[in-house]
């Protein structure tokens, strides 16, 4: 079984009121994010057409995953973590109000791309800020309800930035984010002025390479997370691109995405207190990815425009992922500290190097297969990380450490 970090002089602690403040901000991102993230890959695709929308997220993500391997002394030389997300934040309102006083064309292409780039740091870096907050006995309760609001902020914003794209255009979108990141960066000044923060000594990337093969774990569920990530960003960017080639409206998109997103607020923070509690992650994480690529490749192998197929099937693949989500975060975390930043740069690498994969991949995919064949990939990539699932040393309940109902 693995074991926490050594050697590391920061120590955690559980501030409940701060995480519940945290998660306040979460729920904000959360929203704000979600208005624009479903539909950006179709402003992408309106400047250079479907088949390339891929090149943007290669080069975005490219930019966070450098960023990410230069984070701790990112936030060290800002001063402290919660000041880099107070500036972090600052730059995507900014960019906001630009994007929604242009036209659709390149310029507001390159300023998504940037967009995408701060705000995916902003989320590591609040991450982190959670991190210093938590305690590795409370971790898969405070991921389960962390993950539970923030993904309650992501359950009506697709439906309503459907509504605005289809009413005002991509503008009365950007107009939108720009507002949520403007009460989230106000919201933090409130909350988080006050709060401590930890700066990590110096390490480079090298230094979390070696730690992290120390605790092949950790490599196992860093693989995880990253089919997780593959499969989002196959989703996100095709998804709505796919039901839009097969004549679904932007309104039963909304719908259908907001269907699909109830598994994240009913089901995360009740499999976050039955890992903690009873049963540890490794179970439910096989069962999770099982049902994934299970029902994801349905979706890539039967071709249906029936609202209730798409809906079903949709609602199954964020089972599996919200699944996956708590639970890889859950395992992730009892593992190390807030003065770890270094490791969660690490890990949370799996993101961007997902979504660089995913346009490297989708780009000749798609100039020799259909559009719906992409689902197979993410299918694929959840299906074989069964196996280091089922090879993970589990995390014992507290049940099963103390012998204690609990």
């Amino acid at each position: 079984m693995i074991t926490p970090s050594s050697g590391n002089a920061h120590q955690e602690k559980l501030d409940e009121r701060k995480i519940r403040f945290i998660s306040i901000l979460s729920f904000i991102f959360g929203f704000t994010d979600a208005f624009f993230i479903y539909i950006i890959s179709s402003y992408f695709s309106e400047v250079v057409g479907s088949d390339s929308v891929g090149a943007f997220y290669l080069v975005a993500f490219s930019i966070v995953l450098t960023l990410l391997w230069w984070l701790h002394r990112i936030i060290r030389k800002i001063g402290g973590s919660i000041r880099a997300f107070f500036l972090f934040i600052l730059m995507a309102v900014v960019l906001g109000t630009v994007l929604s006083a242009l036209q659709t064309g390149w310029v507001g292409a390159l300023c998504i791309a940037l967009l995408l780039i701060v705000s995916n740091i902003a989320w590591v870096i609040l991450d982190v800020i959670l991190e210093e907050h938590s305690s590795d006995g409370a971790t898969g309760r405070v991921r389960g309800l962390h993950l539970t609001i923030m993904n309650a902020g992501l359950l009506l914003a697709p439906f309503l930035s459907t509504r605005v794209v289809d009413i005002y255009g991509f503008s009365g979108v950007f107009f939108g984010i720009t507002l949520g990141y403007a009460l989230l960066f106000a919201a933090a000044i409130l909350f988080l002025r006050n709060g401590r923060t930890y700066t990590s000594a110096k390490m480079d990337a090298g230094d979390a390479w070696r730690k992290m093969l120390r605790q092949k774990n950790l490599l196992r569920i860093y693989g995880i997370s990253f089919a997780l990530e593959f499969f989002y960003v196959i989703m996100i960017i095709y998804s709505p691109i796919y039901l839009r080639s097969i004549g679904v409206s932007w309104g039963d998109i909304g719908i259908l995405f907001t269907f699909m997103l109830l598994p994240f607020v009913l089901f995360q923070y009740p499999l976050g207190v039955l890992a903690d509690k009873r049963f540890g992650e490794k179970e439910f994480l096989v069962l999770s990815l099982a049902l994934g690529a299970v029902s994801v490749a349905v979706l890539g192998i039967f071709p249906s425009a029936d609202l209730l197929f798409l809906g079903a099937v949709l609602f199954l693949t964020r089972i599996g992922a919200a699944g996956i989500e708590v639970l890889r975060d859950a395992y992730f975390y009892k593992q190390i500290d807030g003065g770890d930043d270094d490791l969660i740069a690490f890990f949370r690498t799996a993101r961007p190097t997902a979504n660089i994969l995913g346009a490297v991949v989708a780009i000749p995919f798609l100039a020799v297969f259909p559009l719906q064949g992409i689902f197979l990939l993410a299918a694929i990539m959840l299906g074989v990380m069964v196996i280091p699932a089922l090879a993970l040393d589990d995390t014992p309940g507290e049940r099963e450490s103390t012998g204690i109902p609990v």
